[in-house]
């Protein structure tokens, strides 16, 4: 294409939208705020986004546990500004806003943090965290991705002028960027040489460059999604969570085909006929042929033929949506196993120091010859305590590691598993849980995938009877078995599904609870997970006493 490119450095108080709309720049990198800023009527588009989560996350000090912990703390770097929205949207989880805890303004320097002067600072994965990393300091990491805020970011967007003026320029752009990071992410030593040589402004070192690059590799996911894609289901998501914090208004709608110009495979939108690849027209031509073919004929063979022609594509469509839906789920829960891990490391020593000391007490007890039943009574149970949080932490560890070869389990055992992680939550409303299994039943599969299956099941009825504030409430879970087939029933007495929501409880994003209680994915991803990975069946039937879901599983 021969352009001549200059890269132009960021300046903290200018805006990006502003440079791009001014002339001062042509394409610009830029947060999700880019997406409030069509919905505002500012004339850009969305060409390609690189990073599938935000790296912005929290560090807070080592005694700070929680984003609970937070509240009157100083914390570094945290403003209104829509481009913090995913930290905000992490605290307001936990009912902390601007006026909950102390905002100390940015220096973009970890000093202030590594001397205590601060209680918690905003950094990135690829950057701060490195440094952190090299002076020892000891820290924590809120990431708003664990707790269920993901944004985009780093998106690359242009004019709706430029766009206009020359669409074949625009494309080509995007696609050399795309072809530019899958280069760069195959060819981390090259780039690093290049960055030392000509644009090292910040000084790093090779090491820190290097930390920078797998850090953004991770955070890319270029293994689950294409370099570059753009999911609209995800824009769509982004754009309801920005409504509900205020930063569009609820009554503004938009074509989002208007912003997102380019799909997923990396070609104009089809609303643009003039630049549509050769594959595109044949595919026009051959529909308006057929088009015309019916519209001349009116043969009813014609017509079956363009709606069973029709039905496939739907499908295919379908299939690759839910396929798409399921790899992002088990991404979510690779980065969750991970933090278990994390969490199992940390907490392992502490329950060890935990039982040392009541050994040493009751060392101590036994030395002085006193004889208490009641303090031995309750050494006993702390032993006991520890040792049941330690089995726990390992269940939510196993739980959220995802296993992809299948093989033979247990199922009496998984289901005992899956009751253990949501055990607390049962007991503390006294719920009368009864199973019916066989320990001697097997399953051939992913047992963690099963397992999730189940917690969504348990997690529901629980609800459901809470929900419904149901006296002596219960849940059942019985297996059976014949020469083929395995049946797993959950069932509960809160006094069913409505009729009206029978038909569409599996669907996705649908879901009889509050927002704020459920995100309507839960039930669609455990039939997925039944239908893909044990090619059996999940159903649902309501009874006397409630609803009652069977999963069908082939020996």
């Amino acid at each position: 294409m021969g352009l001549d490119v200059s890269f132009l450095e960021h300046q903290s108080q200018s805006s990006i939208t502003a440079n791009i709309l001014n002339g001062s720049a042509d394409y610009g990198i830029g947060y999700s705020s880019i997406i409030a800023n069509f919905y505002a009527d500012k004339p850009i588009v969305m060409l390609a986004n690189f990073f599938k989560q935000s790296p912005l996350v929290l560090v807070t000090q080592k005694d700070i546990k929680t984003p609970s912990d937070l509240r009157g703390k100083k914390i570094m770097g945290i403003s209104d500004s829509i481009d913090n929205i995913t930290l905000l949207g992490m605290l307001s989880k936990f009912n902390l806003h601007d006026n909950s805890y102390e905002n100390i303004a940015t220096n973009f320097k970890i000093d202030a943090f590594v001397n205590n002067e601060i209680d918690a600072m905003t950094v990135f994965t690829t950057n701060e965290v490195y440094y952190l990393d090299k002076l020892g300091a000891r820290y924590n990491i809120f990431n708003p991705v664990v707790y269920g805020v993901e944004y985009y970011d780093c998106n690359l967007f242009t004019s709706k002028r430029e766009f206009l003026r020359d669409p074949d320029r625009v494309k080509n752009f995007t696609n050399a960027s795309i072809k530019g990071w899958e280069y760069a992410l195959s060819h981390k030593e090259e780039m690093i040489d290049i960055i030392l040589s000509k644009y090292n402004s910040q000084n790093k070192t090779r090491e820190a460059l290097l930390f920078e690059a797998k850090q953004t590799e991770a955070i890319m996911l270029p293994k689950v999604f294409p370099v570059g894609s753009i999911d609209m289901q995800r824009i769509k998501l982004i754009v309801n969570d920005f409504k509900q914090a205020g930063y569009i208004s609820e009554n503004i709608d938009k074509n989002l085909k208007n912003f997102v110009v380019m799909n997923s495979y990396n070609t104009t939108s089809l609303w643009s006929f003039k630049y549509l690849d050769y594959k595109s027209v044949l595919t026009i031509v051959f529909i308006l042929i057929l088009g015309l073919i019916v519209v001349l004929t009116k043969n009813w063979a014609i017509n079956k033929l363009n709606r069973e022609l029709k039905q496939r594509v739907k499908e295919a469509v379908r299939k690759t949506q839910e396929k798409d839906k399921i790899i992002f789920h088990q991404n979510k829960l690779t980065s969750m196993g991970e933090m278990m891990e994390n969490i199992a490391h940390q907490w392992r020593q502490p329950l060890a120091q935990i039982n040392s000391a009541v050994l040493l007490l009751d060392d101590l007890i036994y030395a002085e010859g006193v004889k208490n039943s009641e303090i031995e009574e309750k050494l006993t149970e702390i032993e006991h305590m520890t040792t049941y949080m330690s089995k726990t932490i390992s269940d939510f560890r196993d739980y959220h590691t995802p296993n992809r070869e299948k093989s033979d389990f247990f199922l009496h055992d998984n289901i005992t598993q899956a009751l253990k992680i949501v055990d607390m939550s049962l007991l503390h409303d006294n719920f009368d849980v009864k199973v019916a299994c066989s320990k001697n039943y097997k399953c051939t599969g992913h047992k963690n995938e099963l397992k999730q299956v189940l917690i969504v099941l348990l997690t529901n009825a629980k609800d459901a009877l809470s929900y419904h504030k149901i006296q002596n409430a219960k849940i059942e879970v019985k297996v059976t078995k014949d020469i083929d087939t395995i049946k797993i029933w959950v069932c509960d007495n809160a006094k069913g599904i409505k009729e009206e929501y029978l038909d569409r409880i599996f669907e996705p994003y649908f879901s009889t609870k509050h927002k704020s209680q459920g995100t309507g994915l839960g039930l669609y991803l455990a039939k997925m997970i039944i239908q893909e990975s044990f090619n059996g069946s999940l159903n649902v039937t309501n009874t006397q006493e409630g609803a009652c879901f069977e999963i069908s599983l082939k020996v």
